[in-house]
């Protein structure tokens, strides 16, 4: 069975994911990466090209050449992603990246955010590694520096989030409150992952073990494992409302979500992630057990649908589901946890979880006229919203999760 789903799962990634990206994203006009595409794979009108996107497809271009995934050409789709990047979103005067540029750079949105900033220092990590190009160690280097000493909260820790483009902190919620989130420290935690693979600097590993001491510590409810998504600066948990600075298609009303609403697939994200910062710590993944254990119970518990498959968004984290939707990046997190999950403990119940979505997506999520991925589905898998591409969707969550479904399959097998 493991065989099995390892022979789709390679093919898929193959002959039809991959070659949806390799053939549109390098923005063949400006540089960079194009991000938005309708249902059939046609461009669509919008021009904007956002921090976070083009990071991420650096990311996961880098990653899947780095496990094995090379195609003709693909330095040089990386290298003029990267130079685009610093021609277009590098701040000359103040350091940093800003948020938004129309296709051609003219810069749209001058604000400096945390999120984007954590996906450069894991694209530059992750370029390096993958290249061996030491001037993107060193921007990897000099990202980190920056990150510390621009949005590092001295007094109750962690880090700010959202500031203008002279660093000066911006409010964005509109209760007035300068918020910090388990997403952006979750992505921080990802990246001094990556950073400290590349470097095994002693400051870089302590960062990581800092800020995944604080995510378990302030970030998580003790009782079920899972996450909190805002936080007043002294972690006081507060509502997550829409903010003034877009990242995504998130779906809010006016009162926001109260504390007690969690992320499922936030949730297990974080898991394998933790147990992926284990591996690069040189730490036995099975000690992440005490703080994973309850994230894959609980996930699976509330998260897993048993009638139609796949993932449900959200819910409360003592009474179920809220929003049964299926969200595409979700599912893709949920496959790589629960292979951690039975990997590390030889529980059935998660391998049945992984083929209860694994095959979901096979037969709901992904578009097979294109190769990529529907981004949201009802819970029955009917198709709500139909892109393939966005300003804030790109093939970070898709390819990466299929490139680490095949690693732990292979290992499974």
């Amino acid at each position: 069975m493991v065989r099995d789903v390892l022979e789709q799962t390679e093919g898929y990634l193959r002959n039809h994911l991959l070659p949806f990206w390799i053939q549109r994203a390098a923005e063949p006009v400006w540089g960079g990466f194009q991000t938005n595409y309708d249902r059939h794979g046609r461009r669509t009108p919008a021009t904007e090209k956002t921090l976070l996107c083009q990071a991420r497809c650096l990311v996961t271009l880098a990653h899947a050449v780095r496990l094995g995934w090379e195609w003709p050409g693909w330095e040089q789709m990386l290298l003029q992603g990267t130079e685009f990047l610093e021609r277009a979103f590098r701040d000359p005067e103040h350091d940093g990246y800003i948020w938004v540029t129309e296709a051609d750079g003219t810069w749209k949105d001058q604000r400096k955010v945390m999120y984007g900033h954590s996906f450069l220092i894991y694209a530059y990590s992750e370029l390096a590694l993958t290249t061996g190009r030491p001037e993107y160690r060193a921007r990897a280097c000099q990202l980190f520096d920056l990150v510390l000493a621009r949005a590092a909260d001295l007094q109750h820790g962690g880090c700010f989030e959202h500031f203008s483009r002279d660093w000066t902190l911006d409010i964005v919620r509109a209760d007035g409150i300068a918020h910090k989130s388990l997403d952006v420290h979750m992505h921080l935690m990802e990246a001094f992952t990556t950073l400290t693979e590349l470097t095994a600097c002693p400051r870089h590993r302590q960062a990581l073990e800092a800020v995944t001491d604080l995510i378990f510590a302030r970030m998580t409810d003790p009782l079920t494992g899972t996450g909190i998504s805002m936080f007043a600066p002294d972690w006081t948990p507060i509502p997550n409302l829409q903010l003034g600075t877009l990242w995504g298609s998130d779906r809010f009303d006016p009162a926001g979500k109260p504390p007690a609403m969690t992320s499922y697939g936030h949730n297990i994200e974080l898991a394998w992630l933790y147990l992926h910062s284990l591996t690069i710590r040189g730490q036995d993944r099975r000690t992440g057990l005490p703080r994973t254990r309850p994230i894959f119970e609980h996930t699976l518990a509330h998260g897993v649908d048993p009638q139609y498959g796949g993932l449900f968004t959200e819910g409360h984290r003592e009474h179920g589901a809220t929003e049964t939707n299926k969200e595409f990046w979700q599912q893709a997190e949920a496959l790589v946890g629960f292979l951690d999950a039975f990997e590390l403990t030889g529980d059935e119940r998660y391998w049945q979880a992984f083929q209860n979505i694994h095959d979901f997506v096979f037969k709901r999520m992904i578009h097979w006229e294109q190769g990529e991925w529907f981004p949201l589905l009802a819970r029955d898998g009917t198709v709500l919203w139909d892109y393939m591409g966005h300003n804030w969707k790109i093939c970070y969550h898709t390819i990466r999760s299929m490139c680490e479904v095949i690693v732990r399959l292979r290992r499974l097998a």
